[in-house]
Formats: structure tokens, sequence, C-alpha cells
């Protein structure tokens, strides 16, 4: 079992996997972790701008598929 994302690094998480499961853990290095959670995060972001489910209830068990998140707009002129 390949484990990124976040999860990779929640130790607890890890070591409850390993133990439910007869699966060989491999966690890559901690740059490509970082590098796919970003570029997941980039990707559920432009979904959410061109207005597109970014939350799928086939995958989460939600009623529907709906778009998550929030766009804040900060004004940097004082």
């Amino acid at each position: 079992m390949l484990i990124t994302g976040g999860g990779a690094f929640n130790l607890f998480l890890v070591e409850r996997i390993e133990e439910l499961t007869a699966c060989r853990i491999v966690i890559p290095d901690r740059q490509i972790i970082e590098y796919k959670e970003a570029l997941i995060f980039a990707f559920l972001g432009a979904l959410y701008w061109n207005n597109e489910p970014n939350c799928l209830a086939s995958v989460t068990g939600a009623p529907f598929d709906n778009i998550g998140g929030m766009l804040f707009k900060m004004n940097h002129s004082r």
C-alpha cells in the first residue's frame, strides 16, 4: 500500500494500517508526499474555480456530489 499526502506523516495512522492489514506499506520520501498533496489541493481549487464538483458522493458517501471550499479575496492596499 502506497501512503502519501498528510496521512503519511501520521505515525499512529500508519501503525494502525500496518496492524490491521497484511499489506506491505510504502511511504515515499517527504518531497514526493508534499508535492502530491500540493498538486491535489491545486486541482481541487481549479475544480472549485470552474464550478465543478470536487467532492464526489461515490467517494465520500455524501448524498450527492458537491463543491467544497471557499474563496477569499484579500485587499493588499492599505
